[in-house]
């Protein structure tokens, strides 16, 4: 078994007050938010992109838990769409919680990072996830 491996570490980084964020596009012209950030944005088609940091916290749409999945993957996990209403992006992602059967829509959801599958050399990935805020330390 390997070092952990980060998924896509571009996708999120800490802010200034340590904050894991995740990484964005945003147009100016078209005041459109994509995530990931898109290479042009599919508003205004212009390849003017500004890499801006999207929200702290975003809100619970909608969640399953995945029970059967492929093998890399250990099940089973729960997996979100939370939606950041100040930049109208909504993303999927796993999510890290003490307990599922707790989770409630429209609830607050902060981002963290965690265990998201297995590599072929059987070492853990390590990626964003959801954390509901209620269980961030």
């Amino acid at each position: 078994m390997g070092e952990p491996q980060i998924f896509m570490p571009e996708l999120f980084k800490e802010d200034e007050n340590g904050t894991l964020r995740l990484v964005a596009g945003y147009c100016p012209e078209s005041k459109n938010w994509t995530f990931p950030k898109y290479l042009a944005d599919p508003v205004s088609f212009t390849d003017n992109i500004e890499e801006r940091l999207l929200s702290p916290t975003g809100i619970l749409h909608s969640f399953t838990i995945v029970r059967r999945s492929m093998p890399e993957y250990v099940v089973p996990y729960v997996l979100a769409l939370v939606d950041f209403p100040d930049e109208v992006v909504r993303v999927m992602a796993q999510v890290e919680t003490q307990d599922a059967g707790a989770l409630t829509l429209g609830e607050d959801m902060g981002v963290t990072t965690g265990f998201i599958r297995k590599a072929e050399d059987d070492s853990d990935v390590i990626s964003y996830k959801f954390i509901p805020v209620r269980e961030m330390k």
